[in-house]
């Protein structure tokens, strides 16, 4: 699927693709796609199978972290993608999990007045990119005295925040630190049927393993981590990258 951000312009990285899957069906039916702008940032297999199955499975994994209010509401945040370690480039995703007792929901925009719509923001490092919060769809719901029709999850909810590290998170890979942290802040308001239970807020931290990628062996690509393999590949593309340089020069 050819790029069509990078332009002729933009030598040597003309002519690129954009990285992506088609998700296929047993019966050969494109069911779902997943792409990405940049052509280092790849999804992972977890994602893949997310999409496929529908939602985000942890199988017996344990959230990274979590809080449990006196609503009964249960709060889990953790890390999907990678094996739960970090690297340049990769997409990951962090998953926020509400698990909510039968009879209570909460609210998405917009909302009246003197109530609070369900938010999750992230704040990270330098050299973290974080796209726009993935939400599942709502459900319409009334409440007594309130003539707006509003729009509320229930049961089992997850929001997804993808993200991904880029060359602005080398000074912490080169430093040695190991792990990054990341401190996720929800707020949201939970109602029943009838009634409204006082707005919450909280800030659950995440602590994220941090590792070199790999890389092919040429060029400048070796600066930029120690796991260097040699790739069928990677000849021809150094001569892609040495023809398009001249082109450039010459013109």
């Amino acid at each position: 699927m050819l790029n069509t951000i990078v332009t002729p312009a933009d030598i040597p990285h003309y002519g690129i693709a954009f990285p992506g899957f088609f998700l296929l069906d047993e019966d050969g039916v494109i069911v779902d796609k997943l792409f990405n702008r940049h052509f280092a940032n790849r999804e992972g297999v977890e994602a893949i199978l997310d999409s496929f199955g529908g939602r985000v499975a942890i199988g017996d994994r344990k959230p990274d972290g979590s809080v449990t209010e006196d609503d009964g509401i249960e709060i889990s945040v953790f890390m999907r993608g990678g094996g739960g370690v970090l690297r340049v480039g990769p997409m990951r995703r962090v998953v926020v999990r509400f698990e909510m007792p039968e009879g209570l929901h909460i609210y998405d925009e917009p909302v009246p007045e003197g109530m609070v719509a369900t938010r999750v923001e992230i704040t990270g490092p330098d050299g973290l990119r974080f796209d726009p919060v993935e939400s599942p769809a709502t459900r319409p719901f009334s409440l007594p005295g309130i003539t707006e029709r509003l729009q509320v999850w229930d049961g089992t909810v997850d929001f997804v925040v993808p993200f991904f590290a880029n060359s602005g998170m080398a000074g912490a890979l080169l430093s040695g630190d190991g792990s990054i942290t990341l401190e996720v802040s929800v707020s949201y308001q939970a109602c029943d049927d009838t009634r409204c239970f006082l707005p919450r807020t909280h800030t659950i931290t995440l602590d994220v393993p941090l590792e070199f990628g790999v890389v092919p062996g040429f060029g400048k690509l070796k600066s930029f981590s120690p796991n260097v393999i040699d790739m069928d590949s990677a000849a021809h593309m150094q001569r892609l990258f040495l023809r398009k340089a001249a082109e450039s020069e010459s013109t």
